[in-house]
Order: C-alpha cells, then sequence, then structure tokens
C-alpha cells in the first residue's frame, strides 16, 4: 500500500510524513479485515519480503519477459493499492440573532446566543486505486477505484458552549469504511456472497458474517448457469445469470449471516447475492471496477 502526494488536510498527523503514516495504519486496517472474512491466508509484507530474499527475487524483477511471476511460491495473489485521496472539509452555517431567522429567538434567547448561532459539519473523504494481480499469471484480476466519506454529527455552538455528536475520529473511521469495501470487493470476487441453507420459516443462511454485513442492508439475489469459457485462453468470461429478487440482513455472527427475502421469490442453496447500496448513510461508498472474474 503507498501513498503520494496526499495533502491529509485537516488530519492531526498532518504535520509529520502523513503519507508514509497513512499507507502503514491503513494497510493494517485491509490485512485485519481480509483475515477476519475468514476466507483466505493474509501474508504481510515482511514475510513476503521474507520469501524473496528467500528465492533470491527483487522487487524490480518480479515479472518476467512473459508476463509472469515466476519463482514466487507460496503466493497466489498479490494486492497493490494506492490512496489517491484523503482529506477533510467542513461546512459551517451561521445564523445572525439580530435578524431573520435569529430573531425569532427573542431577547433572552438572543443573549444566551451571545449574538451569534453556528453549526459546522465536518466531511473526510478517501479515495484508493486497487489492484490485484494473479502471480502465476501475471494477470491483474481486480482493477478497483474504492472511495468512501464520512460526516459528522453536527457539532453545535451556542454562545461560546460546544456541543457535539457523531463519530470522535472521522479520519479513521473513513479508513476502516474504505478497508473493508477493499476487503469485500477482494475476498467475494475469489468466493462469492451464497445462500448455504434456507430454514423452515423461509430465512436464508449465507456463507459470510458481520465483517462485511450489518442488519437492514440489502442484497439482490441471482441465480448461476452455465459459465462462459474462451476456448482459447481458458479464461471464464462470465455465466448466465438471473435475478431472483432481493433479501435483507436480520442478524449477523462472526461466520454467517441470515437474511429475509423481501418478495415471493423461491430461493435455493447455491444463490448468489450481491450488496445493494444504500442511497442515504452516514458513511457512503462507491466502486468502479474493470478486469475479469476470478
Amino acid at each position: 500500500m503507498s501513498a503520494q502526494n496526499i495533502s491529509c488536510e485537516g488530519w492531526d498527523r498532518s504535520t509529520y510524513d502523513c503519507n508514509q503514516d497513512l499507507a502503514e495504519g491503513f494497510r493494517r486496517m485491509l490485512e485485519t479485515s481480509i483475515i477476519k472474512a475468514g476466507k483466505m491466508d493474509v501474508m504481510e509484507r515482511g514475510q513476503l519480503t521474507q520469501i524473496l530474499e528467500e528465492q533470491g527475487l527483487a522487487a524490480s524483477g518480479l515479472t518476467a519477459a512473459g508476463g509472469g511471476l515466476g519463482g514466487l511460491t507460496g503466493v497466489d495473489y498479490l494486492v497493490i493499492g494506492s490512496v489517491t485521496r484523503f482529506g477533510a472539509t467542513e461546512d459551517q452555517t451561521s445564523v445572525s440573532t439580530s435578524s431573520g431567522v435569529g430573531s425569532l429567538l427573542g431577547r433572552r434567547g438572543r443573549q444566551a446566543a451571545g449574538g451569534g448561532l453556528s453549526t459546522s459539519k465536518l466531511s473526510v473523504s478517501m479515495g484508493v486505486d486497487l489492484k490485484v494481480t494473479d502471480v502465476a499469471s501475471g494477470r491483474i484480476v481486480v482493477a478497483d477505484e474504492v472511495s468512501g466519506t464520512v460526516e459528522t454529527g453536527s457539532a453545535f455552538s451556542v454562545g461560546g458552549v460546544q456541543q457535539s455528536s457523531g463519530s470522535a475520529d472521522p479520519f479513521a473511521d473513513v479508513q476502516r469504511v474504505v478497508a473493508t469495501r477493499i476487503a469485500e470487493a477482494i475476498v467475494t470476487s475469489r468466493i462469492p456472497v451464497k445462500v448455504i441453507g434456507v430454514q423452515g420459516d423461509g430465512v436464508l443462511v449465507l456463507n459470510y458474517g458481520d465483517v462485511f454485513f450489518g442488519v437492514g442492508d440489502v442484497l439482490a439475489a441471482y441465480s448461476v448457469g452455465e459459465s462462459f469459457v474462451d476456448p482459447d485462453t481458458g479464461e471464464v468470461l462470465g455465466s448466465d445469470e438471473q435475478l431472483i429478487g432481493q433479501v435483507e440482513i436480520v442478524s449477523t455472527t462472526s461466520k454467517l449471516s441470515r437474511a429475509r427475502p423481501l418478495d415471493d421469490q423461491a430461493y435455493v442453496a447455491g444463490a448468489v447475492l450481491r450488496r445493494i447500496p444504500k442511497e442515504a448513510t452516514e458513511s457512503s461508498s462507491k466502486r468502479k471496477k474493470s478486469g475479469s472474474a476470478w
């Protein structure tokens, strides 16, 4: 994970080497999110460096002439990310108590407010360019742009007395949001979210737990049919999918989730599910994805 020429505007560590601190801290968050999913083994950067040294490979010489990463054993995929945006903007609103809305406070209210009311909201955003490379072939299997935004609860000031609510550290929160979204993109591309059982009451059991999903999340469900394979390269280009309907997460544990159908469609084990982003939340994220499926 790297970060270059990032301003880190508003971050309380921006007086130090914020790019190095940001890259290192975010890498650890991403590793933790992938590990918590319980679907992949993660090799830390230090372990990878040791393997390269033992095998006599230099980082600059990983890619062979044929495009492969020959000689690198014990590793299936390399995850490479670059922080492209990280910083805060503040939205401030002030209202005079001598006119307009402020005049409705009355004389005592205006005195208590000290002549004015002000509100402020801090919006912190982060963007990461992500690439996942198949070590055996050297092929990029996932290329994502993942971004997230976290807004603090409103900070309210009346006559010099301040009250605040919401996130105490939106800079850390936005990193966790983006790290979780990247981990979800990586892990679920390799091992899709699926229905692994249907209870007697119709509730669906899913193969992922609370590391990615929370109560109230809505997922689209698809039945998966025949796969389409390129006869020349053997690459799986996609598969025949039919939208079944939508389900809502009703409970989660560390290993699995339960979801209730939002329609009268019939769901069976093996159906694949994908997240439907919430349109209005304090934390929002988006992804633009290219590259073939794993």
